[in-house]
């Protein structure tokens, strides 16, 4: 009878035991992400031109990596797997949420995307007019108490409420410094297609002396001066939609797809060409992240050049040569080179 409970007892431990352990291989959450190699899409339905140049038979590939959040059974797996990179989470997201992180990404996208316009433009040598289209919240903080910021990610600050738009934080700074301080401060925004108005607590804003005290009473971390570009010739207007894709990295991409509009004849000279990076408006390409899982998938989706930049292209070229090297990997660092890199491209695959 003992040892029938013995074994009773050692049977409901080892139960237990690989019950516990499969949990926290299946369900328990972990600090890590994943980057996995994402999508690789032409840009042709994102990109439009109010009147100019037909798209050409080619395509230019935007790359993105997808990020999961994944068990421990599967983080154990992509640990072992050479197209996945395991990081931290706090390292990725930095503080932020998963939703606040998305914002965030989603913000940036539209810097990115005026960028490219511009840069485009630049390329083209064709002028334009800039029109200030308001204060882009990209980031906001907690209050003291606790309690979220009365403004969001994502919220276009157009100025104080009743007043001309706002063009920066240096004449937003003057707004507030002449406001009858003896009412509650109201703001005008543009949240998510609709028009709000934000109210702070009267006093709220009364000693503030620099752009940066208030942004700390406003509760934002940081703001984008949100720009659009009218062109002189309005048949030469670009207007981008990328839909809920995120981050700068797009910008190289976009460029590349407006002058295919902007200029005659097929830029991408009927090829499959992935790009990727960040863009100044004056054409200089900056690094991005992911380039491994973005080499794989522009691979998988049949590009035959992929443009990166400089910063990245050692590791992209090793990830190229160990898929077979049948993606040519070309390192560039400002549109121009882009440009001249793809001709060089098409005329020796005419050959």
């Amino acid at each position: 009878m003992q040892r029938k409970k013995s074994d009773q007892r050692r049977i409901a431990i080892i139960a237990v035991a690989t019950a516990a352990f499969m949990w926290l291989l299946l369900y328990a959450p972990t600090p890590y992400v994943v980057y996995e190699p994402g999508i690789a899409v032409s840009v042709k339905p994102m990109i439009t031109i109010e009147t100019g140049d037909r798209p050409g038979n080619g395509d230019f590939l935007l790359t993105a990596v997808k990020l999961t959040e994944p068990n421990m059974l599967r983080t154990i797996a992509s640990m072992w797997d050479a197209d996945k990179e395991v990081h931290l989470r706090r390292d990725v997201f930095r503080g932020y949420t998963e939703k606040q992180y998305v914002e965030r990404q989603q913000v940036i996208m539209q810097g990115s995307q005026n960028n490219a316009i511009e840069a485009a433009y630049h390329y083209a040598g064709l002028s334009y007019a800039i029109k200030a289209d308001g204060l882009l919240i990209a980031d906001v903080m907690a209050s003291n108490d606790g309690k979220p910021s009365v403004f969001q990610t994502g919220d276009l600050l157009l100025g104080v409420h009743g007043e001309a738009g706002a063009e920066s934080a240096e004449q937003l700074l003057g707004s507030v410094q002449s406001m009858n301080t003896s009412k509650d401060a109201a703001f005008d925004v543009a949240r998510k297609g609709e028009h709000v108005q934000v109210n702070l607590p009267k006093g709220a804003l009364d000693d503030v002396e620099t752009s940066e005290q208030l942004l700390n009473a406003l509760g934002i971390k940081s703001l984008m001066e949100l720009h659009s570009l009218e062109p002189d010739d309005p048949d030469n207007r670009i207007t981008i939609t990328a839909g809920d894709i995120g981050g700068p990295s797009a910008g190289l991409v976009f460029a590349l797809q407006a002058l295919e509009l902007l200029t005659e004849g097929d830029l991408a000279g009927g090829s499959r060409i992935a790009a990727t990076g960040t863009i100044t408006v004056d054409g200089k390409v900056g690094a991005i992240g992911g380039i491994k899982q973005k080499i794989v998938i522009a691979s998988e989706k049949g590009a035959a050049l992929f443009l990166v930049p400089a910063d990245n292209f050692k590791e992209a070229e090793a990830k190229a040569i160990e898929l077979g090297g049948s993606i040519k990997v070309i390192s560039v660092s400002t549109l121009e080179e882009a440009i001249e890199q793809i001709k060089v491209f098409n005329a020796s695959s005419a050959k």
